[in-house]
């Protein structure tokens, strides 16, 4: 399991003793939580809770059995938002990455629009923005870059896009800078790194 795939959790209420209240309730109304990246003990995976405010983030671990199913970004692409601008700005972010990357580029979208299409629970509002993670094992070009930044700033809503590269994650309009180091999220948190392809 990778980060941003969606996990659907067995028993995920009483998962931690700790967990606030607030998680709790949410778990067991929606036992969803998404993968994050930090370190973490054999058997167990780090995910993220999600609550019905956008305060309400907890960080946990859980243990691999307790794992139903995993959902990653790229089977949600072809699912309709709810919302209609959100489904818009998904429809041409498709168009324009079919003629942008190369055939065989997984993508999709991430945050409270993905956790919506793998869940079913509302969780956009009229002002969310489209999250979007894009799996890039081989370099994306800067240029590419930027025209996809260029892109995707004529779309009706605010569209916030990751690369996953081999580095670790790393922002779309980062990357489409003409030079300079990026920040990159690991699992040892951020990291600079001035290629995200170099071999480490």
């Amino acid at each position: 399991m990778r980060p941003h795939d969606l996990l659907w959790l067995t028993g995920a209420a009483a998962l931690e003793d700790t967990l606030p209240d607030w998680a709790s309730a949410s778990l067991a109304a929606c036992p969803w939580g998404v993968v994050r990246r930090a370190s973490h003990p054999a058997g167990f995976i780090p995910v993220g809770v999600r609550g019905p405010e956008r305060w309400q983030r907890h960080a946990a671990l859980v243990p691999t059995d307790t794992v139903t199913r995993s959902v990653p970004p790229e089977e949600l692409k072809e699912r309709r938002p709810r919302l209609p601008r959100l489904a818009t700005a998904l429809s041409a972010i498709a168009l324009r990455l079919a003629t942008e990357l190369e055939g065989d580029t997984a993508w999709g979208p991430i945050g409270s629009v993905g956790f919506e299409l793998a869940t079913g629970q509302p969780t956009t509002h009229p002002g969310s923005d489209l999250d979007l993670l894009i799996r890039t094992p081989r370099r994306l070009e800067r240029a590419r870059a930027a025209r996809l930044v260029t892109a995707f700033a004529t779309l009706p809503s605010t569209v916030d896009c990751q690369l996953e590269t081999p580095s670790g994650g790393v922002g779309l309009t980062e990357w489409a800078r003409p030079d300079g180091p990026v920040m990159a999220r690991t699992d040892h948190g951020p990291e600079l790194v001035n290629d995200p392809w170099a071999p480490a």
